[in-house]
């Protein structure tokens, strides 16, 4: 009697006890709010998102831009017959696959999350292998060879892999989240991932600046670059006679001991007199006339100094402008009354001499040129850069001084520049391919426009007057044409 007492006291403190777990739960999942979509940030919806566009190097894995192959910046996504493909490599780059090409097989195998991919390279066949099964599936479009690099159709990478996709023009994000973004509620935030992902060249940052350094080599063709060789112009001022330094514009441009003297060459070829100005070094760099401004470019204590004159008047010439750069000179250019300073910095030389720039620790250091501070986030680098040199250019107005200057930054720009009216062209080549870059000129600075790729090495780019195109000029002899950024033979 007394055990069946027991166990109906043990029976029931059970049963209330399981009664108030159950309440418990309940309780819980009645609390329990999911959050709504529009509380989710668009950080939240990109952090396992990669983002692409059509025709552009660059993607975003977790926020932070990468090149889809960081030793190839022709390798782009394509649209063909109205379908979107990608390469292999971009797999590599944002997924972390294992990429291998079978020759004899003529397939290409890719690995990722426990499958093989095994795409034959000239059919719709894709043999899908994990730990327990295989299966092959015919995919609405075949695998391609592009460009001697191997392409496979988005649609079936997505669809093997349960992504969702989110286009927006040439814009694509792929994600695990469906309906990632509202294209009219969000506009501003797709435009600016747009510009981050289409834009070149790229914003600076703490991984790609070091990675950049730690494999490029000096550029030693930014050090020499003199009028005249110094020793040779101290050895002629020596003899206590002018000496010639430069003839352009109608003048002839001699050096004195102490001072630069112009002198205007007649029709009769007969020199006069025109002006003298101080010399302040014998490490002459550039010097450019015009008639009303004489621009000179001289190295002084390792700091780049460029006087600008107002020669109007010859017999009162006047400095109105000096500026100054910690950098090394590289080109001077005059049009439609700006003036366009370039000079260069070797990128390891400023770790060295500046505290803040340490090699481990890029993130928000700043880094001093022209006497200006630059953060990361100011400076930008091309993908195909050629150097390790930071290009400086300072822009100002020759009759408007009081207009603000234009002073931005760039690491790695290539060695063809030209300037055109209100447009900057930068010709950045990289084994047998070129990618030439146009940048509009504002009053804030140089803005991307578009990048134009070239099958080949470009030697030379210059204005054919004439037909009123940019020629593009290539180390075969051969050229071609820029009609509205569109390449006509």
């Amino acid at each position: 009697m007394k055990n069946k007492i027991v166990l109906n006291i043990v029976f029931i403190y059970f049963f209330i006890l399981s009664i108030v777990l159950i309440m418990q739960i309940s309780s819980k999942k009645i609390n329990a709010v999911e959050p709504l979509s529009s509380e989710i940030t668009a950080q939240d919806r990109l952090k396992s998102a990669v983002v692409l566009a059509i025709n552009s190097p660059v993607i975003i894995v977790n926020e932070k831009q990468f090149l889809i192959d960081e030793k190839d910046s022709s390798l782009v996504p394509t649209s063909l017959d109205g379908k979107v493909y990608i390469p292999a490599e971009l797999l590599k780059t944002a997924f972390g696959a294992d990429i291998q090409f079978n020759k004899q097989e003529k397939q290409t195998i890719i690995r990722l999350d426990n499958n093989a991919l095994v795409f034959s390279n000239n059919g719709t066949s894709i043999e899908i292998i994990d730990n327990i099964s295989k299966e092959t599936i015919d995919a609405d479009a075949e695998a391609k060879i592009i460009n001697d690099r191997f392409y496979i159709p988005l649609r079936s990478f997505v669809n093997i892999f349960d992504k969702e996709v989110f286009y927006n023009d040439d814009l694509i994000i792929i994600s695990n989240l469906e309906n990632l973004f509202d294209p009219i509620e969000e506009m501003q935030i797709i435009s600016e991932l747009e510009e981050k992902v289409k834009n070149l060249p790229l914003v600076g940052n703490n991984e790609v600046l070091k990675h950049i350094l730690s494999y490029s080599t000096k550029n030693e063709n930014v050090i020499n670059n003199n009028l005249l060789n110094i020793q040779e112009l101290e050895q002629l001022l020596d003899q206590n006679k002018p000496v010639i330094i430069k003839k352009t514009n109608n003048y002839n441009i001699y050096a004195t001991n102490s001072n630069i003297e112009v002198y205007f060459v007649t029709k009769d070829n007969e020199e006069v007199f025109s002006f003298k100005v101080e010399k302040l070094s014998n490490n002459i760099k550039d010097i450019l006339i015009t008639d009303d401004r004489f621009i000179i470019s001289y190295e002084i204590d390792n700091f780049l100094q460029t006087n600008i004159y107002n020669i109007l008047d010859r017999q009162n010439v006047k400095i109105m402008e000096s500026i100054k750069s910690n950098a090394t000179f590289y080109k001077n250019i005059i049009k439609d009354n700006k003036l366009y300073v370039f000079s260069k910095k070797d990128a390891n030389s400023l770790k060295k001499e500046n505290i803040s720039f340490i090699e481990h620790s890029y993130t928000d250091e700043k880094i001093l040129i022209n006497d200006d501070n630059y953060t990361l986030n100011d400076i930008s680098y091309f993908p195909d850069m050629n150097d390790n040199v930071y290009t400086l250019i300072s822009c100002v107005n020759l009759y408007d001084l009081q207009e603000r200057f234009i002073n931005v930054v760039f690491l790695g720009m290539g060695d063809n520049i030209l300037i055109n009216e209100d447009s900057l062209y930068v010709c950045t080549s990289k084994g047998n391919n070129t990618n030439l870059y146009k940048f509009n000129v504002t009053l804030d600075g140089f803005k991307y426009d578009k990048r134009i790729f070239i099958k080949g090495i470009v030697k030379k780019i210059e204005v054919d007057v004439e037909k009123q195109l940019l020629k593009v000029i290539l180390n075969n002899s051969n050229y071609i044409y820029l009609d509205n950024n569109l390449i006509i033979r």
